[in-house]
């Protein structure tokens, strides 16, 4: 399937690069008779076409929920969207003639490069997180991954049954104590926060792994056939249950991954619109 950022056989990529080194020669040429900046009949033009495409682009997160709409596939518009949105780092560069303050124009030009950067980030994320995520489910859903760990879960419960107290309570406290995801650090971190009660002691942050272990020195004191055999299935049902909530640990990350950015880029764009706003009315008020 053909990938957003060569829609078109690079449709938008040509215009923004045309558009972004016209401009550039013509800056080069331009000579004012006074310090390059936007208040030039060039700098004008250059605020002009940034202000247009910062609206424009602005109305894409409006045209990809309007699905009726005739104005051009969601893909061609998200391809303009990446590229006409990286010229405005030059266009709008250009257009304050390397000016900057403590003022409302320097703001609206830094809160446009965090929109731009999160726009990179952004981009990214849907080209690159996607392929990770197939890999990582590899052919199986992630809720065919819950369900597995259920499975595994009651035959674990079933036999330690016949275990001795203290091994039946760490087996079940390994399971009820099992955290999948948590707060935003915790599904970014992917990492096992489980705990569980061995010998009336809670131990925190044993994940799976230290829990196979604790149950193999259980099983080096084993002498009984039966209880060994036991054992030896709870390893291997537990060495499974690790591998999936390894799987679903990682699958909850890149879903935060892929929606992270949007509270970046989102708010500080419409912050962006609200600066720009501010830095054309005090351009036509005061200068």
């Amino acid at each position: 399937m053909e990938q957003f950022l060569s829609y078109a056989n690079g449709r938008y990529l040509k215009v923004s690069l045309f558009l972004s080194v016209f401009l550039s020669i013509i800056y080069v040429m331009h000579e004012p008779g006074q310090p390059k900046n936007g208040g030039t009949w060039f700098g004008y033009t250059l605020g002009t076409i940034s202000a247009v495409l910062i609206i424009w682009l602005m109305y894409f997160g409006r045209r990809k929920r309007d699905y009726f709409s005739t104005l051009g596939t969601v893909k061609g518009w998200l391809s303009a969207h990446v590229y006409l949105g990286s010229s405005l780092l030059i266009l709008a560069t250009l257009h304050t003639g390397f000016q900057f303050g403590l003022n409302v124009h320097t703001l609206a030009y830094a809160l446009m490069c965090i929109a731009i950067f999160s726009g990179f980030y952004g981009a990214w994320t849907y080209v690159y997180l996607p392929i990770k995520k197939r890999e990582n489910l590899k052919t199986i859903s992630a809720e065919e991954y819950y369900l597995s760990i259920e499975d595994v879960d009651r035959q674990i419960i079933k036999l330690a049954k016949d275990l001795p107290e203290s091994l039946s309570l760490m087996i079940n406290s390994a399971i009820e104590r099992t955290e999948i995801g948590g707060n935003l650090l915790e599904q970014l971190s992917a990492e096992d926060k489980s705990c569980l009660i061995y010998k009336d002691e809670l131990y925190a942050n044993v994940d799976q792994s230290g829990c196979i272990h604790l149950l193999v020195e259980e099983l080096s004191k084993v002498t009984e056939q039966q209880r060994a055999v036991q054992l030896k299935q709870i390893i291997d049902l537990f060495g499974r249950r690790k591998k999936s909530l390894k799987i679903l640990r990682y699958h909850i990350k890149t879903n935060v991954l892929l929606k992270l950015w949007l509270n970046i880029h989102v708010p500080v764009s419409f912050a962006l619109l609200a600066a720009l706003m501010a830095h054309i009315l005090s351009v036509f008020i005061y200068w």
